[in-house]
């Protein structure tokens, strides 16, 4: 599998993706990232200064598409458990999954769902104070572009960009890296879930790429521990770690490309990933573990 990374990618938030604010309907899909809509591509995360790859809910989703894998709702954490989230601590890391939820919905093209659980992100990013990121003009673009798919994308990355920003820039970093490990570890839920009723080698493949990614939110957790709240969290990916850890991931470096044009480098690698079938049941087990007592 070959990766191509931007040096200008570094600044954005992979999960999250840098897009207008406004726009219509041709507008949002003009706007679009490509390489948001590349399943085979991941984007470089720079999290207060750790740089690290990972792909995208929308990317892994599609990766899932691509495989011929119906939609499957129940998946999906259901919009009943977002009563039960009293601590900005759930909130936080349910917001992640929620927000991965809706861009699996959302790319399946499942209108009524997606307005569910748009629903619900919007009430919990006004539980968490970002009411600006989900706010009506918000919700009128995403209404009147919901038969369109790609401009879905972009206006709920946007949204999710513009909450990132407020976190960062509000000292609320804490927040900010309880949202990105949600939105990791649902989009690794599905994609462990959903190769497990069909096997498939680049979800395998992306499965075992994560293993680098893992080492960099335990990173993270650990730095944004307030008074102890992510020790169970950081101690189950600790045990998720261990499995990963038996996961061989070979990369063979490829030669950089510069565009002197718009002066834009792109670092290439092509990345083998070995993981025995029962290592791969192992950590889909365990993630499974993990996002029940993130849900629950």
């Amino acid at each position: 599998m070959k990766t191509t990374l931007s040096v200008l990618s570094i600044l954005s938030l992979s999960l999250l993706i840098i897009t207008s604010c406004g726009g219509s309907k041709t507008d949002d899909k003009d706007q679009i990232d490509k390489e948001i809509l590349d399943p085979n591509k991941s984007l470089n995360t720079n999290f207060d200064g750790k740089i690290f790859s990972i792909p995208s809910p929308v990317q892994t989703a599609m990766l899932i598409k691509q495989a011929n894998l119906p939609f499957s709702q129940e998946l999906l954490n259901p919009i009943t458990n977002s009563s039960k989230y009293s601590t900005e601590y759930l909130q936080a890391l349910n917001l992640g999954i929620y927000g991965t939820d809706l861009g699996y919905a959302s790319l399946y093209e499942q209108k009524n769902v997606s307005l569910k659980y748009l629903s619900v992100v919007e009430k919990m990013t006004s539980e968490l104070g970002l009411e600006g990121a989900f706010d009506k003009k918000f919700m009128s673009r995403f209404e009147s572009n919901s038969d369109n798919q790609d401009s879905m994308m972009v206006i709920v990355a946007d949204a999710f960009k513009k909450a990132d920003n407020f976190l960062k820039n509000s000292n609320r970093k804490p927040t900010s890296s309880l949202i990105l490990t949600g939105g990791w570890i649902e989009s690794l839920y599905f994609a462990c879930e959903l190769n497990g009723k069909k096997s498939n080698a680049k979800i395998i493949e992306r499965i075992g790429e994560q293993q680098q990614t893992l080492n960099t939110i335990i990173e993270i957790l650990t730095e944004y521990n307030k008074a102890g709240s992510n020790d169970d969290l950081v101690a189950d990916l600790k045990g998720l770690k261990v499995l990963f850890d038996q996961v061989v991931i070979d990369y063979q470096f490829v030669e950089p490309k510069t565009d002197e044009k718009s002066k834009t480098t792109t670092l290439q690698h092509n990345i083998t990933v070995k993981i025995s079938a029962d290592v791969l049941k192992q950590i889909t087990a365990k993630v499974k573990t993990i996002r029940e007592n993130i849900i629950q």
